[in-house]
Formats: C-alpha cells, structure tokens, sequence
C-alpha cells in the first residue's frame, strides 16, 4: 500500500517521457532457455521415421492403457482423498466446512502445513480436472470470456448493490431495482450472472439473498476497493495494452502504457501523477493494496520472523527502508531487534501523513526515524547496513530500476545489504499453479499500468550487473508459504566500476 501511495505522491519523482532509443537495449526479458527448448517433434524419438510406418502402429498407439487410471480419474482421486483429509481435520477442530451459504466464514483459519497442502492439491486438480473435460476448444472458446466476470463485478460493486441486498432473509428484484439508477431488465441479467459464479443466489424466483461471497462484498470495505480499483482502473487499461504494445515495442516508459492509453494521458504523466490528481480514486487504490498485502501469502510476517539481521542488530547497524510508507515493515522489525536503528523514507507528503508517534511502544519508535526522500535521487543516508525495497523494483522497467539502483552507489560502505522483497518468478510448471496464476497475473498487471515486470533470478541478477559490477548477487531465498521471494546484493567495492550514465536520462 505504501509503495503505490509514493508513486501518488510523487508527481515529479519520475521522468515522464517515453524510451529512447538506447533505454530499448536494455533488455526487458532475456529468455534464454527459450533457445533450449525443442518441438514436441524434435524431442520425438520416430523423427526420421517413415510415416507409412507410423501409420501402420496407429492403431497400437492410441488404444488406452488400461492398466494405468486416466489423468481424469488420476485428478479425481486426489480430490476424494484430499477432499476426506480436509474435511476429517475441520471436524476434530470443530471447524466448519466451506460453504456458500450467507452466515458461512470468509476466510479458512490457519491450517497446519500438510492440511494447507490438502486444501492447495484440491484446487489445482479440481481446476485441472475442469478444463480437461470441458476440452481444448470448449476450455479456449470460453475462456475469452473471463472479462464478463469483472464486468458483472464491477457494475455490481459501483452501485454497492452488495450493500443493498439484507444481511439475512431476501430482497426483491423490484424492491432491490427501486434503489438503483439500473432499470429492472439490467438488474436481473447483471445479478444472475454474478450467481453463476456463486456471487448472490435466487433461492425463489424473483427473490435475491446473499451467498458467503456477495456478503464478504458487502461488509468488507478494502474488498470493495480491490474490485473498484482492479475493474475500473485496472480492466480499462488491460483493453488498452495491445495498443500500447503495436505503438511502444519496447514498453519501457511509464507513460506510453495500456493505462496511458486508457486514460488519454500517453507522453504526460505516469499512472501515480494521475491518481494524484484524483483524491478518491488515490484513496480506492491504496485501500484495494491493503487488501492485497494483507491477503493469503503476502504478510510482512514472512520477511519480520525469516530474514536474518543478528549480525546488523549486535554492532547497533543501521536498516534504510526505502519508500517505506509509513514504516510498518519498520515497526515490526524494531519489535524483533532492540537495536537496531530504522530510517524509513517515502516522498514528502506521506512522510508528512505518518502517524506520531510511529509506533505505541516507545522503545520502538525512538528507534525509527521518517525521512522525505525520491530513490530517483542520491540516496542521503550514507554507510547504513541495509538498503530495503518492498513492492518497489517490480514497479519499475529495467531502465529505472537501474537508476534506483546507481543512487544508492555514492552512500554504500563495503558489505552494504540491498534486499529486495519482491515476486520472483520461478521456471514455468514449477510453481504450484495457484500461485503461479497470481504471480504471472501481477506481472501482466506491471505491464499494464507500468510497463514494469515481475522478475526471475536471472533477471534480478542481470538487474544488479547493469547498475554496477561493484553489486554482487548472493541468490534469492522464499519461505514456504508465501508468495514473495528476498533478493539480495552487497556491495563489494574490489571489484571492477563501471562508468554510469543514468538509463533514463
């Protein structure tokens, strides 16, 4: 939530023109186990074969094994037993089993790691068993059609219908269309095809109630903004990148992207300086983050409780928090390590909006000082032992972070930390799928707004070379359980320096 209140903030932090011709050399995405990749023939052992021969064992070929299951009833036995294990655990804890209906929990409790496994193998067979049967064409026909689901959404969330059907009991279609500035034919075909998605159900005709989804809508305002926010900025914008991507190649600049496009702004303004022209839209946006970060996966608890700061914390070091907001990656750290020292920088303005003190605690917030700071400018804090940047870099295409980067360079001390807490993306089919599906689609929404990009190891550490040599790479670590990898560097001045020119000048 923080990094995107800086980018609102910071209306000149950021050049706002389009690539040069010598920022397109930087290469966005390198790829190379592209060249590695061989066609499904290639890697066939019968090239070479004569087709009459492989016409002659067709038969042979495609008559089924029956001696192994199908995939089909594979997935669906991982299911059944994943399914009993899970439903046998919430019995002897007392938990109550998912369910639709109004008065069911919105979110599962805590789990043990292999009853978590059981609940993550369920939705990735049941989502592979699905469009398996569905099969190939049927699965891509329809699939186009994902768009109709936000649109449902967001018409429903704009006229906060979720809030207008009761908690308990029905409301009437008329009754319901009487509140509304929709006409009753638009109402209808609107509220059931949300059910179609479980979203509002229809229990007699012409009577609507709530499920256990559309009541999270209703009660739960940071929801409300996340599907605001992702329906009427986000999904305009995504309609816009191909646009985008036929003008602007490269998709490098912060304003020739789908969301410039979108909001008539191409070659004046990034995305942040529009939204901080627009107070409402600026505060849906870093409601809807809070709903991200705080979301299953993404708690700052995961770098707090894993990343080692011993060494720092005994010789009284110093930890930057760059565009931290206001600090609460800090707080938390300073409740862990009593001595260490914390400056948490951010533009002027949300310095200015931070809560004093910073924290209750007054051993804490003696410890952290707010400082007004742009990371597209010398970083002031000279010999600190780490230089932290959560939900930054992935904000950012290749020429700007390199930029971020080489501003730390005049401040950094030999052994200096950069630790990023960012996504890394892991080789394909190598995630689970749940979390491969959000990660690649918080990548597509960095290109949308941004032209930016979720990186890989390689990337990271190419990212780390092209700022400066002086930058050595130590590897990427992620906890079991979330979503968000640390990437760290330190600084080691023995090596060769390059001669720098800013990529984005």
């Amino acid at each position: 939530m923080g990094k995107f209140k800086s980018w609102i903030q910071g209306s000149s932090a950021v050049s706002s023109r389009s690539a040069t011709t010598e920022e397109k050399k930087l290469n966005r995405r390198s790829f190379s186990g592209i060249t590695n990749l061989k066609s499904k023939r290639e890697n066939d052992s019968r090239v070479g074969v004569k087709e009459s021969d492989i016409e002659s064992n067709s038969a042979t070929e495609t008559k089924p094994d029956t001696s192994v299951d199908s995939r089909m009833i594979h997935l669906a036995k991982i299911i059944s037993e994943e399914s009993n294990k899970l439903d046998s655990f919430c019995k002897s804890q007392g938990i109550a089993p998912p369910s639709f209906d109004a008065d069911a929990p919105e979110d599962f409790p805590k789990l043990p790691a292999h009853i978590q496994k059981s609940r993550q193998e369920i939705i990735f067979a049941a989502s592979e068993l699905s469009t398996l049967v569905r099969g190939p064409r049927e699965s891509v026909r329809w699939g186009v059609w994902g768009f109709l689901d936000s649109l449902t959404l967001q018409i429903i969330n704009h006229y906060d219908i979720a809030t207008l059907v009761p908690a308990s009991g029905t409301v009437s279609f008329a009754e319901l269309q009487s509140k509304t500035s929709l006409d009753a034919i638009n109402l209808a075909r609107i509220m059931r095809h949300a059910m179609t998605n479980h979203i509002f159900c229809e229990p007699t005709p012409g009577l609507i109630a709530h499920t256990a989804l559309s009541r999270c809508l209703a009660q739960d305002t940071a929801l409300q903004n996340w599907i605001g926010f992702n329906s009427e900025d986000i999904f305009p914008a995504s309609a816009n990148v191909l646009k985008s991507l036929k003008a602007y190649p490269e998709a490098t600049s912060l304003t020739t992207t789908g969301f410039n496009f979108a909001f008539d702004t191409i070659d004046k303004e990034p995305m942040f300086v529009t939204f901080g022209k627009n107070p409402k839209a600026a505060k849906r946006m870093g409601a809807a983050m809070a709903s991200l970060t705080g979301g299953e996966g993404y708690e700052v608890k995961y770098f707090v409780d894993n990343y080692d700061l011993s060494e720092i914390d005994k010789s009284n070091g110093t930890f930057v928090d760059v565009g931290g907001s206001h600090g609460f990656v800090s707080v938390d750290l300073a409740k862990k390590w009593k001595n260490i020292k914390f400056i948490v920088q951010d533009l002027p303005k949300t310095v200015d909006s931070a809560p004093s003190p910073i924290a209750e605690d007054e051993s804490v917030a003696s410890r952290i000082t707010m400082q007004a700071h742009d990371f597209f400018t010398e970083q002031p804090v000279k010999g600190a032992d780490v230089y932290f940047f959560r939900w930054i870099i992935h904000n950012y295409s290749t020429p700007y972070a390199i930029s971020i980067l080489r501003n730390l360079i005049p401040s950094l001390k030999p052994g200096a930390r950069i630790v990023i807490n960012d996504h890394c993306l892991r080789l394909p089919g190598t995630e689970n799928p749940w979390d491969e599906k959000l990660i690649r689609g918080m990548d597509m929404i960095m290109l949308t707004l941004l032209n930016a990009q979720e990186r890989d190891e390689d990337e990271f550490k190419a990212l780390f070379a092209a700022a400066d040599p002086r930058f050595k790479f130590r590897g990427v670590t992620r906890v079991e359980g979330c979503r968000m990898s640390v990437v760290e560097a330190v600084w080691d001045p023995e090596q060769e320096p390059v001669a720098l020119n800013n990529p984005t000048d």
